[in-house]
């Protein structure tokens, strides 16, 4: 059985089960399921695009920043920072920030724009996949109390589906 036929099948059986949960479950990696996801789920970007989609979220408001460490889950609610290139790195250095770092440039493979549901709510996110097949963070949208995205963050996200890969 293909790939594609497995992740459709699991995601049949639970459409809010997160890619990470997949991987494991199929002992692949988190890239690998995330280009088996239906298309009307997954938008994917290439990593040529990846420092234009990082200066273009930071203008999107609050987020929440996700990274995932072997099933440890670290979050973070905030802008995302401004940041700038040096020596192959995109260097976060936003002193209204809290975060801080390197984020290596020339390990992204693809940006995977995620439409999916998670604990009974739609979700909408950018998750930066490397080489490896690893994800490396993910940036998600926020909601208003109601439990409604933001419209401007809704239309600057479905704006980044004009860089995806053919």
């Amino acid at each position: 059985m293909t790939l594609v036929k497995q992740v459709q099948d699991i995601l049949s059986e639970n459409p809010a089960i997160l890619p990470a949960e997949m991987a494991r479950q199929l002992n692949v990696g988190e890239l690998a399921v995330i280009q088996a996801m239906p298309a009307d789920l997954v938008t994917l970007i290439d990593a040529r695009h990846y420092l234009d989609v990082l200066r273009d979220i930071k203008t999107w408001g609050e987020l929440t920043l996700v990274i995932d460490v072997d099933g440890s889950i670290f979050e973070m609610v905030g802008h995302f920072p401004k940041g700038g290139e040096k020596f192959g790195y995109y260097n976060l250095s936003d002193k209204r920030s809290p975060l801080k770092g390197h984020l290596k440039v020339d390990n992204v493979e693809t940006i995977a724009l995620v439409s999916k549901p998670f604990h009974g709510v739609d979700t909408r996110s950018v998750q930066f996949l490397s080489k490896t097949g690893r994800m490396l963070f993910k940036v998600y949208l926020r909601r208003d109390k109601e439990k409604n995205f933001f419209p401007e963050q809704l239309e600057k996200f479905e704006a980044l589906k004009q860089l995806a890969v053919a």
